[in-house]
């Protein structure tokens, strides 16, 4: 029996997802498609637009049929580490035989070429990545290049959004010597960055349709807008800014130098933001900064189940033999975990309870908490 992985954010679910589904259980022959998915915060930097219950519902109804939360350390973090907990908790589930992905070019052999040559790291290659970073390029342009002149490869290419996150997929697979077989299929209708709100699209991208729920305003959502206060009193109470995991030195001075003049998340982002410090780098390192994410260990003792279907509560029984913890009643299932694995969860624990307080401070509602919340079984 086979069982496809699909590592998401789904920010929000939309028609291309329920495609990409569909089309990884039939070319991995299938019977059910397991999601690791960012919780309440997602890998641009940003908080989700709808909660990690809707979107589990919208995946559910989309095609899926586990849905499991990707910690936090890992969905709020580069590419390389977003991919290796995403493939990382895939591997620690013990049942999943392949790991589908959307890319721009729709072949595994370069992305695995490329992927082979990030595993050996030969000096040519760290010499031209090095160069390019002293000539003021950061560090996805800087590698672009060196990748482009190592193996001959178009970087135009090597800068697609969905290909580098392929590359960092086959990447993580080599490093964890998982069985896992890795499957990628041609993505389909607009451009990752696209944010033509065209209705007549078929498969739009998730950019486009964030942008027309801002724009027209007609269903309660987040931004980082929300949370502009929060972090503004984030970076004011860290002593240490370069002990957030993705600040550096550098961008640990920048801010420094505007905090005295914030007003909000975006203003500080354009301030610091040049030619070697990308927008979604220093996005992303607020909100680490906001939710306390440090340069911790990148291990997976749990898993927390958001939803499944009943035709999948098979997988489930094979729990035994997951390597970590999959949590699917909170209150008892957490007392299991160690010390240390306690304090991660903790970690996801805040940022929940951070983004259900931002939504309910800014729509005067009530929501349960996350020991209220039960798996969403359909």
């Amino acid at each position: 029996m086979n069982t496809v992985g699909i590592i998401s954010e789904y920010n929000p679910f939309h028609a291309g997802h329920a495609y990409h589904i569909a089309e990884a259980k039939r070319l991995c022959n299938a019977d059910f498609a397991v999601i690791v998915m960012n919780g309440d915060f997602v890998q641009r930097g940003e908080p989700a637009i709808f909660d990690k219950y809707t979107r589990t519902r919208q995946a559910l109804e989309g095609g899926a049929d586990l849905v499991f939360e990707l910690p936090v350390r890992f969905g709020v973090s580069s590419a390389g580490d977003f991919a290796r907990g995403g493939v990382l908790a895939l591997e620690s589930l013990g049942f999943v035989s392949h790991l589908c992905f959307g890319s721009e070019i729709g072949e595994l052999a370069p992305l695995q070429e490329v992927a082979d040559l990030l595993l050996e790291e030969p000096e040519s290659y760290k010499e031209l990545l090095n160069r390019s970073l002293r000539q003021g390029l950061s560090y996805p342009a800087a590698r672009a290049l060196a990748l482009a002149a190592e193996t001959r490869l178009p970087s135009a290419f090597l800068n697609e959004p969905n290909n580098i996150l392929g590359i960092e997929y086959c990447l993580a697979l080599r490093l964890l010597s998982s069985s896992i077989r890795a499957v990628t299929i041609p993505r389909q209708g607009q451009g990752y960055h696209d944010e033509d709100t065209a209705e007549s699209t078929e498969f739009p991208s998730a950019t486009s349709v964030r942008k027309k729920i801002i724009r027209e305003n007609a269903v309660e959502h987040l931004t980082l807008s929300d949370f502009s206060c929060a972090i503004g009193y984030a970076l004011l109470s860290t002593s240490d800014l370069c002990s957030i995991k993705d600040i550096s030195p550098d961008l640990a001075d920048r801010i420094t130098r505007f905090l005295p003049s914030y007003r909000d998340a975006e203003s500080l982002i354009q301030q610091c933001k040049n030619p070697s410090l990308t927008a979604g780098r220093i996005r992303r390192s607020l909100i680490q900064c906001l939710l306390g994410i440090c340069k911790t260990d990148l291990s997976m003792p749990y898993l927390r189940l958001l939803g499944m279907k009943k035709e999948a509560s098979s997988l489930l029984a094979q729990k035994e033999n997951a390597s970590c913890h999959i949590l699917s009643r909170l209150a008892v299932d957490s007392k299991k975990l160690s010390l240390q694995a306690a304090a991660l969860l903790k970690q996801d624990l805040f940022a929940s309870d951070l983004y259900r307080q931002t939504w309910c401070y800014k729509y005067g509602t009530e929501q349960q908490n996350e020991y209220q919340h039960s798996p969403i079984v359909l």
